[in-house]
């Protein structure tokens, strides 16, 4: 379906309910589209670093938690660096992944939503070579 400029200043006006439902419509396309582009989220805290890539039937996480005492801040800049090069034991290395329990898109975005960010394979990459 296409609606030229006028036509859609015309349903604006005259029927604001139809415009309201097209636009929901068409924002859930859009975000339908770009949830579904999205391969890899990374979640960071001061104590823990999440990598998943998102596959189309599953979800593959690998990860590091920094042990209990230990002073490391994953937030800090480059401390990721630091810690691969001195390949410290002060974290522990997880991998796991599971089949989506929800739709692929909807698991995504409540991930979106908890705080993780879209990014690219390179920092997954690298912590599955280091799981190896």
């Amino acid at each position: 379906m296409q609606i030229t400029g006028g036509d859609w200043e015309k349903i604006k006006k005259t029927e604001a309910e139809k415009a309201e439902e097209l636009m929901i419509i068409f924002s859930d396309l859009v975000y339908e589209k770009v949830l579904s582009k999205i391969k890899f989220l990374e979640y960071r805290d001061a104590k823990t670093l999440n990598i998943f890539n998102c596959l189309d039937d599953k979800i593959s996480l690998v990860g590091l938690r920094v042990k209990e005492n230990i002073s490391l801040d994953l937030t800090a800049p480059d401390t990721f660096n630091q810690w691969a090069n001195n390949n410290s034991s002060a974290v522990n290395i997880i991998k796991s992944e599971k089949i989506y329990a929800k739709e692929r898109g909807i698991e995504i975005f409540e991930l979106l939503q908890s705080g993780c960010l879209i990014t690219d394979d390179k920092l997954f990459t690298t912590l599955i070579e280091m799981v190896k």
